[in-house]
């Protein structure tokens, strides 16, 4: 058995296709079939059902998948510390962030930051909600992740905190999430408003996969109420443009409402109240190369105090 045999089981694995997987890995079909049969050969079992198409992993392929993925981190992780003790200067750092209203806010700036403090490192960067973006922390493809986590006041059942994943998860602060609504709004002059108060209204919300989204739909439930919503964007500039024209309302964390773009109006929610927990996340079996601890600790002195928010979009 060598690595290539696991990343070629892998790329099966990950594609529920040879044809899909030997296209990713730029080999001939009859190859990499021939590769997973003798994998499977050398260990006595079947990974991989086969049929006219793929149908999925045996029992002991899922199993065999899981510490595969393991093999293939520490390899890697292997090689990038070997690569400091041979003096290499340079060095890539893989960061993801679900937290869009940061990345155009503090977190653009702290990248150039850093940039500028430390020019022989690179940050290759990537966008997605909180759930994939565990995911790709799981599999090794990122480092490091700024993610959020949720809750509401006076429920256990008011909260999103992802405790099913096997990721290491550091709380940095928390800020409260916003009802934003258009200047011209009936709601726009409210200094709070209650869930209650929303039953008429649509919301446009953010795509699957979203903290936000999933928090908002447990406070619908207990408070009872049921809001249509039937624009959903996986972009915080679509949302805000959406709300500022009028076609709906957002539940957005207090600094969304900071950025430059369309006017908006934030009121607070209340019964329950949302807050959104703002936090640093990294798989713990991944090797942390000395590149991504500089950044982890660069980042989190950049964002550990949540900073006050001023002007005037707020009642």
């Amino acid at each position: 058995m060598e690595l290539r045999h696991l990343r070629y089981f892998l790329a099966v694995a990950d594609a529920m296709s040879f044809t899909a997987a030997a296209r990713r890995l730029n080999l001939a079909q009859p190859a990499l079939s021939q590769q997973i049969r003798a994998l499977e050969k050398e260990m006595g079992v079947t990974l991989i059902e086969r049929g006219a198409r793929t149908r999925g992993l045996t029992e002991a392929g899922t199993c065999f998948a899981v510490r595969a993925r393991r093999i293939l981190l520490d390899a890697e992780g292997a090689a990038e510390e070997m690569a400091v003790f041979a003096g290499a200067r340079r060095g890539r750092v893989r960061f993801g962030s679900a937290l869009q209203s940061l990345t155009e806010g503090r977190v653009a700036a702290l990248l150039a930051k850093f940039h500028r403090l430390h020019p022989g490192l690179r940050v290759a960067f990537r966008e997605a909600h909180t759930r994939p973006m565990l995911d790709l922390l799981g599999t090794g493809q990122l480092d490091l992740a700024l993610i959020h986590l949720g809750r509401g006041d006076g429920s256990s059942a008011l909260r999103v905190e992802f405790e099913d994943t096997a990721v290491e998860i550091e709380r940095l602060y928390e800020e409260p999430l916003l009802l934003a609504v258009g200047p011209r709004h009936r709601l726009s002059g409210r200094t709070s408003v209650r869930w209650k108060d929303l039953a008429e209204e649509e919301l446009v919300s953010f795509g699957a996969g979203s903290t936000v989204r999933e928090l908002v739909a447990k406070a619908t439930r207990q408070a009872g109420v049921q809001m249509r919503a039937p624009i959903s964007a996986t972009n915080l500039g679509t949302v805000r443009a959406l709300v500022s024209a009028g076609l709906g309302v957002a539940i957005l964390p207090r600094e969304a409402l900071t950025l430059p773009g369309p006017p908006l109006v934030g009121v607070a929610l209340t019964a329950p109240r949302l807050t959104r927990i703002v936090a640093l996340a990294r798989n713990p079996v991944r090797y942390q190369s000395p590149a991504a601890r500089a950044f982890t600790d660069f980042l989190r002195e950049g964002l550990r105090e949540e900073r006050p928010i001023r002007g005037s979009l707020f009642r």
